[in-house]
């Protein structure tokens, strides 16, 4: 039985794992632990400076020269200016899709194919007519890198020739992102470079930027990210099956050659504005020798990214993350293999909780959870120190998920276990107390059918009552069950009684009547004696109400005490009408039973003066319940 139930707990373990990895909770929680993780241990900043520069066409560049686009002569010049301070690489973070209209020839056509205007721009060389000539010329003598725009969905028509770039790929499977479409540069500009780098990133399913794939295959070509683009003139990238390789850099990749890049604070970025380059501001050293990007971070002309830490960045910051994760081997990765692993050790785990479940061992069930979890978190954050990112959730989430499960699982096997132990408590505490009522009423005339006949009326009368929503700061579920098991004890007092009183067959003296009298107070003291050991104990102050003041009446003419009305416990009341009922109706050696229509009558003739009268409505309503169990129990 125990291995059944293994098997089927190792079978509900998969379906509840595949549940949570094909819902992507898992994924959601995996994305935010390693944003809690990474902000925790950041790229250091504080011992190196960056490699790149980004020359920025940033607000206060068009305010200046004019909104975008430019003309291709400034941006030529822009080129012109960075190339002669010598830095290492120039990338481009801007796709020049359309002939520049601020040339003159293009301004001729113009005029000629709108206007039929043939217009002459007289003391100008034709060698300044075509601006993309102008700037194809200064990419081609600077080495510049171009951008791309890789695409599954339609960008444009006509097709685009890629160069044969300084790439060594080993193979090409394991590129996951296949476009078929591209956004490129015109001709004239596309075919000045030697070297092409796609721009486009996406984010997480959160929307949250984390990762870029380092390449992409479009037809036969595969084209790398502009960041890594800009490396294949200073040497030959080689991408193997599980790292890239460059400039005696070993860069780990995972799925779909997909690295995480690890953000520096802002402060890391060196940023210069295009135009104080272009006015002369600027000291050249500082791009000597530099990754220089051209790239925007104005509003509207730029792709934006929401990161962990709550910036939104522009995309030519992606690519100068790129080139300084590289260049400091801080680059992160996710290994392939590692989802499975973790969710395959989350089922092992899984599976020895639900082991020590079967035995019951719950403080060994914290014990392996808490354990595991602590050493894979120290694990997670040792690993992701040294650039690895186990995917922690997908170990964490799943055991999380199934220790809950197996918690509330022995919290409702514990509660029943316990309601039944407390079920069978409350019998065997029931039965003790009937035992000793029976012992008090086998030195009493009276038989033990008696206890068992009044605990129902009094049942009888509490549930009514309960029903009807009256004595509401009193009535309860939990006090219905205490009178109905204390309400045997109401005359153990009697077991001091001596025996020539308490079973004399004839009607007692004035003097034996008041010893007989006694047994209340007696039945106090007994009880009063047992709640000292337990004061808090409810059951036996009922018990000790019900004893003490069953022999009280409505108007005061009771004993012991002479307390009248309400100031008698409402369940002494109620056995005060139950006892007398069944004493009435029942046979005794000084006495005949009396019939169910006399005794009903007697009883209701006591209204207000032996009985309360509320107590005696409700007896009105129900005596015929009442008959009814004075027949069954007999």
């Amino acid at each position: 039985m125990q291995y059944f139930k293994i098997l089927i707990g190792f079978f509900f373990i998969i379906l509840l794992n595949t549940g949570l990895y094909k819902s992507g909770i898992i994924e959601y929680f995996d994305y935010k632990l390693y944003d809690i993780i990474s902000n925790t241990i950041k790229a250091d900043s504080s011992t190196s400076k960056s490699s790149v520069v980004v020359v920025d066409i940033d607000e206060k560049s068009l305010n200046t020269i004019g909104q975008w686009p430019w003309s291709r002569v400034i941006l030529a010049n822009l080129i012109r200016t960075i190339s002669s301070a010598s830095p290492t690489s120039i990338g481009l973070d801007v796709i020049f899709a359309e002939p520049d209209k601020t040339s003159p020839d293009q301004m001729i056509k113009f005029y000629k194919n709108y206007f039929s205007k043939d217009i002459k721009i007289d003391g100008l060389s034709r060698h300044f007519y075509d601006n993309d000539e102008i700037f194809k010329r200064y990419i081609n003598n600077s080495q510049t890198v171009l951008a791309v725009y890789l695409s599954s969905n339609k960008t444009k028509d006509e097709e685009c020739q890629l160069p044969e770039q300084n790439i060594d790929i080993k193979d090409k499977s394991i590129i996951g992102y296949r476009a078929n479409n591209i956004l490129c540069n015109i001709e004239k500009i596309q075919s000045s470079s030697s070297s092409v780098g796609f721009i486009n990133s996406s984010t997480d399913s959160d929307g949250i930027f984390r990762r870029v794939p380092l390449f992409m295959q479009y037809k036969d070509y595969v084209v790398p990210i502009l960041g890594l683009a800009m490396f294949t003139s200073l040497d030959k990238v080689v991408l193997n099956r599980e790292d890239v390789s460059i400039l005696n850099h070993s860069i780990k990749i995972g799925e779909n050659t997909e690295v995480l890049l690890n953000f520096y604070d802002k402060d890391w970025y060196t940023t210069i504005s295009a135009v104080d380059l272009l006015l002369g501001k600027i000291d050249k050293n500082a791009l000597q020798g530099k990754f220089v990007l051209l790239g925007t971070s104005a509003i509207g002309l730029h792709d934006r990214y929401l990161i962990s830490a709550g910036e939104t960045i522009a995309g030519v910051r992606v690519h100068a993350t790129l080139i300084d994760n590289i260049l400091h081997d801080e680059l992160r990765y996710q290994p392939l293999w590692i989802k499975y692993t973790n969710i395959i050790f989350s089922i092992f785990l899984s599976l020895i909780l639900l082991y020590y479940m079967l035995l019951k061992e719950h403080i060994k069930i914290l014990q392996v959870f808490v354990v595991a979890a602590i050493i894979y978190i120290i694990l997670s954050l040792y690993m992701l120190s040294d650039n690895i990112y186990l995917s922690s959730a997908y170990f964490l989430v799943p055991i999380s998920v199934c220790f809950f499960i197996i918690n509330i699982v022995l919290i409702v096997l514990d509660y029943q276990e316990r309601k039944s132990f407390y079920i069978e408590l409350n019998k065997a505490h029931s039965s003790a107390i009937d035992s000793m009522a029976l012992v008090v009423e086998s030195r009493d005339t009276e038989t033990g059918a008696h206890i068992k006949r009044t605990k129902e009326y009094i049942n009888c009368m509490c549930e009514y009552l309960y029903k009807k929503k009256m004595y509401q700061n009193i009535l309860t579920k939990e006090y219905i069950s205490l009178v109905y098991r204390a309400s045997p004890l109401h005359d153990i007092g009697k077991v001091a009684i001596p025996d020539d009183i308490l079973k004399k067959p004839g009607r007692l003296t004035a003097e034996e009547f008041l010893v007989m009298k006694e047994h209340p107070s007696i039945g106090k003291k007994i009880l009063e004696n047992a709640l000292v050991e337990h004061k808090d104990n409810e059951f036996l102050k009922i018990a000790l109400r019900i004893a003490h003041s069953h022999h009280e009446k409505w108007d005061g003419t009771g004993y012991p005490e002479g307390i009248k009305g309400e100031d008698i416990p409402l369940e002494a009341r109620m056995m005060a009408l139950a006892d007398v009922y069944d004493a009435l109706i029942s046979r005794r050696v000084y006495k005949k039973a009396i019939s169910f229509e006399e005794t009903e009558q007697i009883i209701i003739d006591g209204r207000g003066t032996h009985f309360d009268p509320v107590l005696v409505d409700i007896f009105i309503v129900l005596k015929d319940k009442f008959k009814e169990i004075a027949i069954k129990i007999s």
